[in-house]
Order: C-alpha cells, then structure tokens, then sequence
C-alpha cells in the first residue's frame, strides 16, 4: 500500500507555510516515523531541501502525481509528538510560521543545507566559461560557494548543469550541516585470551607493552591515545605495536562536549521557617490544582534554597525540572549551586555555548540522562522526558521575552508545557511583573509572600541624592560627595562595592559645541557611543564602528565634545580617584569572550576586586557576602523613554541592584542618585515598598487600559525606501479600521518609531490595545496580501516590551 508523507520544508517564506505531501519509498517504509527530518526535493529545480515529517498516512492507489523523499536524517525522531505540539501552539500564539517553530525548539547548527560538490573531469578543448573551467580544473574538486568565493561572483546554476551535460564536470548534490557528532579515537582489548597468553610468555624487553596492556585491560571504559600515554607513560608506538599484534583495537566512540570545566560543590542548608512554609504551601496548591505559584520574596530571603529543595522533591519522584535565569551573568552561579547539589544530571543551555556543546547537551537531554536543565530563556525548548517542573527566577525580567521570531513570552511557553504536561511552575521575584502579580492577587495564581531576609538580615538603607542639589553646590562630578566618601570608607573598611549605570560605553553621544551637530550612525537614527577602550564610535544597534572625526562634519568646527557617561567612564573616573582600588567591570563589551561572565563572578566573589562597575547584568541574582556598598550612578536612566512600562522598569532595577547590598552579616547601604527624586518609582523602590508601587501602578494601567487589563499588538512597518512606507503607512491604516469595525479594539497611530532608522529600515508603527487576539488572523492576511511585491517587511508582537 503507498504511504504519503506531510513534510514542513525549511523555509521560512509564509507563502510556504503548509505541508506539502511526498511519497515515501518501499525501503523507507519500516523506519520512517513522526518528527523526522528527511530530505525532498523541492521546486522547478527539484533543489534538496530538508523538511520535518508531521503526518504519515496510508493511501489506497498511487494516482497522485507526489515527488519522493530522498533521505532520512535521523535515525530516531528528532522531535516527538509534544514537541510538534509546542511548535504548533508557537505558531498559533505568537503568528510564526511552523518552521520557525520548530527551528526555536531545536538546537542552532543542525540544519542540514543542499552543498553542490564539482568535479573537474575534461575541458575537451572547451571554450565556453572559460573562466569558471580554469577555476574548477586547478581546484580539481570544490564546492559551489568556494567557487564563488574565488571567482568573486555568482554563478548561474543552470551554467553548471549546461558543464554537466556537456562531461566538462560532475555535480554531487550532498546534504551537509554546520554541527556534527563529535568523535575521538580509542582503545579496546580486542582478544582477552591473547592477551593474558601475550603477558604470560613475553620477555622483559616488552615490559612496556605488557604494562600499556594491563592498564587497557583494568579500564572499565576504552581509553584515548592521550589517557593510556598519560597512565602508562608510553609513546604512541607501544600502542601501535598492541594494535598491529591484534591485541587491542582501535574504533570511534562518540562523546559529548562539556561546556562546564569546573567541579562544583554547593553543600544543603537547612530551611528557614519561612522557606519550609513556602515549599509547603507551594505542593499543597499544587495538589489542589494551581498550576502556578508565584513567590514575591524580598532580596535575599533565600528563594534559591526554595527552588533546590523544590527540583530535589520532584527528582526523587521521577520527574524533570527546568529553572531558568534571565541574564547568562547569572548563570554561573545558578550553575554552580545546582551541579554542586545535583552534579552530572544537571544541563546547561544558553546562547554563549558554542553550536557544539548546545547540541551535545540537547542530546544529553533528549537521551534521558538529564534530569535538570539550567539557563536562560532558550532553555524552555530543552527536550525532557518527563518534565513536571519548570521555575522561573526573576520572572519580571524583560529578557524573557523574545524580540526574534517567534516572539514569545517564556513565561506564557511554561504555562504550556505544565499545562499539558499536569506539572508546576513556580515564579519568583522581588519584583514581580505587574501582570503575574495582577494574576496572582486575583487568584489566578498562587501567591506566596516572603517579606523577610534569611537571618533577619535587614535589608539595605537607600539614601537618595538629588543630584540637581549637587549641581547647585558646584559638585560637576558624577559622583555625589556622599557617595565619593561612602567609596572611600568602604575601600579602608576591606568591604565591596557595586557601581551600577545602565549604559555602556565611555560617551552616550558627541556632539559639535559650535553647531549643535550630533554624531549619529549612518545605518540607525541613533547617537553614536564613544567606546575609549577601542577608540571608536560605536552604534549599538547594527555595530558598525565609525573613527573620531577631528572636525565636525557640518561646519568644519573643531568644537567637538563628549557627552553622558558610561561604563567605562565610570571606570575611568574611579581609577583616576582611587588609585589604590582593584575594578572590574561587566558589561556587554568586557563579556563578549566566551567564558567572561564566570571569570569576573568568581573573581568578585573571591574578594580579589573592590569594586564591581555594571550594566543590569550585575542588578539582580548575584549573592556576593562582602558587597556593602551599592551605589546607583544614574537611577532615571529609563524613567522617561516612551513606553508604558518605564516607571515599572525604573522600579525593577533600582530594587533589584539595591539588593546586591547587605546580603552578608555586615548591614548594606544604597546611594541613589537621581535627577527625578519626587517621582514615584524612585519614592517606593527607596523605601522597599513593592505593594505601594503596584498600588500605584495597577490603577494608571487601568484608567488607560494598558496590560494587564488588555493586550497590545505593535505592529511594526519596515521598509528601506522611505516614502513607500510612509505611503503605505496611509494605506493600511483604513484596513486595519475596517477590521476592527465592532470589536473591542482601539488603534493608536500610525506614527514614526520613536528609533526612526535601524540598520538602514526606516520603521512605522501601529498600536492596537484591546482584544487584540480576536483581530490578529485578519490583520496577518491583509499585511501579507499588501505587502507582496513592495519593499515592505512588517512583524506583529503582542505585548512587546521594547515599544520604541
């Protein structure tokens, strides 16, 4: 009976969004199964294309006119059934297509792509693209985007084949992909009874194979070349002389890349009443049939033990667990704490792996051997057998939702998973997002407070610098006089200190004093950043790097100057003034090298610096006992961009940086500078008052109907061709009106992004706030159907959290 199969093809174009059905051979039949990938020929040209199986199904005659699969990639399905499901309800939710889907599930790297290999076989006196046959003759063997490469342009396929067909050349069509199956060689005891007869009857000039034998033969595991030379002290012709005489054999074995180097220990406290009463409630909700709790616990109440004895429960049950941290600066430590407890069954998944090891520990995972996944937001996809547990540390943090298509929130992506999985999620913050506290209070979730530090450990003293007062009195310095003291004191004192300043860089802009005229990039309708430490101006948008200009490019002025501060300016500052002090800092510049996060955490944590400078990275998480002092150089940094959320964000981050203070047996102190002091952002946060911000907050969300009271749809228009979009922009505006014609659905816009220009797209948006869900298939057809040949690239994100 023929059997037909529905393969998802790897592109991500919408037009091909849709199974497109190919028959499977006779010799495929026994072994193809759901959740496969294949290769198909696809198109007029039949190109290889790699494609995800989603059905199989028998058909009575083969009268249908299908193409046939060519290969199988995998042995065993690389996506099982409530894999394809979650690939599916992305789709659905968040308006991908179903590739898209199912390429954020999977791990980067492994995608395989059609490579042409040509071979030259005779130019008969060929006088043809003469060019192209000279090139492929003194290469003899290369492939197609080689030859490109070294021809400097573009060859027309169809070039190649006419070669083909005229015996100039042969074309193998391979399907070929980025990461593979990491492999070593190693021995074995090839004849046990040859060997024992081997160390019986050899003479001492062979000492050193009979020892280089003995040691194979206790191995429990085959050894590397490397392990055998380093437990006998041989050379490699001992085991080549083994090898040759039969006794061992050498083979391949495959083996997994480690991304943690480190041994860690993390030793089990004993609960604190509050922490006990928390995991308590926590099971019995759950027993009760709360699929969510939330825990609003104060920095440094411990909600860490609380998330280790939580995954410890539910190990002992059977059952796997995901815990997720927001920032990769944070995973070190999460790392550390989770493998000290629970060692080899615990994965590591974030986006500063290599494609390698990310591979290697989705295998792991997928083969069962792991029992816990840490990392950040990617790690929701991790590819558990059984899991009943995913925690979501921080979960107010901004980073938990995807700006990449999908554009996801991996909080909503857990509710999933334990919805159809019957398990727990638990949220923890110290700050929690409006709308899961909303959710919370309302009884939607499990709400559990914690108001009091581990120890009774008082939580930091915040004292608030205006700094307008300081500018008055003659202080042009970036740092106040109470903070410059309070460094100096902390310095004699042998305790830590933490800087934060939300911007990195030396200078957030330069600027001409004669003109006016602010250097801006050429790409994005943005500032341009002096970075002293490469000596450029750099954008932080689309990265291009730009040289210092001597004169200003509009009036020739040589008046240039550098305004704001960063990171590395703050650097600067403190070097200048405490000459004495050891510095670090973090940031996106100084962690761009693998491995950076976890060495400046452990150097910080060991007491081998004074003092830490960060971005928000160092705002939240970290548990540092010697941090003292935390000073807040800029708190109203993003107090007045437009977007609905920034006094909430203002909120988050003074909070949580304050935090880091104190967390040891030595009381902490918070200075907080800020040009905003009456707001009240700042008013709560410097007095740790979390429910009178909400209070606050929750009642301007509702009086404007912003989240969580509704949802919003930004609707983002792009284009590199400005007066199309803007026209286009005019256009679509009295489509989208006639779509929400007597709905519960109000329109804001169209207007220009408040970041006019990224990466040379001008940008337009259109907000809709409302039940924006009810018009969401509508409003994706009609940007679809209007958008075909235009220059116009549009994306719809439901509750963005980056509205500018």
């Amino acid at each position: 009976m023929p059997m037909i199969a529905s393969v998802i093809v790897n592109n991500t174009a919408k037009v091909l969004d849709k199974e497109f059905e190919y028959y499977v051979p006779e010799n495929m039949k026994k072994i193809i199964k759901r959740g496969q990938r294949v290769v198909v020929p696809f198109g007029k040209g039949n190109n290889f294309i790699e494609g995800i199986i989603i059905d199989i199904k028998d058909v009575i005659n083969k009268d249908m006119e299908l193409k046939e699969i060519i290969d199988i990639i995998d042995d065993v399905p690389l996506f099982n059934d409530s894999m394809i499901n979650l690939a599916m309800f992305l789709k659905q939710k968040y308006n991908c297509t179903l590739i898209e889907a199912f390429k954020t599930i999977m791990p980067s790297g492994i995608n395989s792509k059609e490579k042409l290999i040509i071979k030259f076989l005779s130019d008969k006196n060929y006088v043809k693209n003469k060019k192209i046959v000279e090139a492929i003759k003194k290469y003899n063997t290369i492939d197609y985007n080689k030859l490109c490469n070294v021809l400097n342009f573009k060859i027309p396929k169809s070039t190649l084949y006419d070669l083909k067909n005229d015996g100039i050349i042969a074309i193998d069509r391979i399907m070929d992909c980025r990461v593979k199956v990491k492999k070593v060689e190693v021995y074995s005891i090839a004849d046990i009874k040859k060997c024992d007869e081997f160390i019986k009857n050899s003479s001492q000039k062979l000492k050193k194979q009979i020892e280089t034998l003995k040691i194979i033969m206790s191995s429990e595991t085959p050894l590397t070349l490397k392990e055998i030379s380093l437990k006998s002290d041989c050379s490699s012709s001992v085991v080549k002389s083994l090898e040759k005489k039969g006794l061992i054999a050498k083979y391949e074995k495959e083996i997994y890349r480690n991304p943690v180097k480190n041994n860690y220990t993390f030793g089990k406290f004993e609960l604190t009443k509050d922490q006990k009463n928390t995991i308590d409630n926590i099971i019995e909700s759950y027993k009760k049939g709360k699929r969510v709790s939330l825990i609003y616990g104060v920095t440094g109440c411990g909600k860490t033990e609380i998330y280790l004895n939580a995954v410890e429960n539910f190990i002992k049950m059977g059952y796997d667990a995901i815990v997720l941290v927001p920032e990769i600066s944070l995973t070190p430590q999460t790392v550390e704490r989770f493998k000290g407890r629970f060692g080899d069954v615990v994965a590591v998944l974030h986006s500063r792996l290599s494609d390698g090891e990310r591979y290697d520990e989705w295998r792991r995972i997928k083969s069962g051997e792991v029992k816990v996944v840490v990392g950040a937001r990617s790690a929701i996809f991790a590819p558990l057998n059984n899991i009943k547990l995913i925690i979501i540390d921080e979960e107010h943090e901004y980073s938990y939702k995807s700006e990449m298509t999908p554009k996801y929130h991996t909080r909503e992506v857990a509710e999933y998973i334990v919805n159809e999985n019957n398990g727990l999620l638990i949220l923890g913050s110290a700050t929690p997002s409006m709308e899961s506290y909303y959710k919370a209070v309302n009884g939607e979730y499990n709400l559990i407070q914690i108001l009091k530090r581990v120890d009774n450990m008082k939580l930091p003293d915040i004292s608030v610098i205006d700094m307008r007062e300081e500018l008055k009195n003659g202080n042009k310095s970036m740092f106040s006089r109470e903070l410059y003291t309070s460094i100096s004191d902390n310095l004699k004192k042998g305790e830590q200190t933490i800087l934060f300043l939300n911007r990195r860089g030396y200078s957030t802009f330069v600027s001409c004093r004669s003109c006016g005229y602010i250097l801006k990039c050429k790409n994005c309708d943005v500032p341009l950043t002096y970075h002293v430490s490469s000596g450029k101006l750099s954008c932080h948008y689309c990265g291009f790097e730009y040289n210092v200009p001597k004169l200003c490019p509009k009036c020739q002025s040589k008046y240039i100057k550098y305004f704001g501060a960063g990171t590395e300016k703050v650097e600067e500052e403190i070097k200048k003034n405490f000459k004495d002090a050891k510095i670090l800092r973090m940031d996106v510049d100084t962690t761009r090298i693998k491995g950076a996060h976890e060495k400046i955490y452990n150097e910080f944590k060991n007491n081998n610096a004074d003092i830490l400078i960060g971005t928000q990275m160092i705002s939240k998480g970290m548990d540092f006992k010697n941090v003292t002092l935390v000073g807040i150089i800029a708190a109203d940094t993003n107090l007045n961009v437009p977007d609905f959320r920034a006094a909430e964000r203002t909120f988050q981050l003074v909070s949580q940086v304050s935090g880091r203070a104190g967390r040891g047996e030595k009381a902490g102190k918070v200075i907080l500078q800020t040009y905003e002091p009456e707001h009240y952002s700042i008013v709560f946060s410097s007095n740790h008052d979390y429910i009178g911000f909400y209070n606050k907050e929750i009642e301007i969300r509702r009086a404007l109907n912003y989240p969580p009271f509704s949802d919003i749809l930004n609707v983002l228009l792009m284009s590199e061709d400005e007066n199309e979009l803007i026209e286009f922009t005019k256009k679509i505006k009295n489509e989208v009106n006639n779509i929400i014609r007597g709905r519960n659905v109000e329109v804001l816009g169209p207007a220009p992004c408040h970041i006019y220009k990224i990466k040379k797209s001008y940008r337009w948006h259109i907000i809709l706030k409302g039940k924006v869900y009810d018009v969401l298939n509508d409003l994706n057809y009609i940007l679809n159907y209007n958008t075909i040949n235009t220059s116009i690239n549009y994306s719809l994100d439901i509750n963005s959290y980056n509205m500018i």
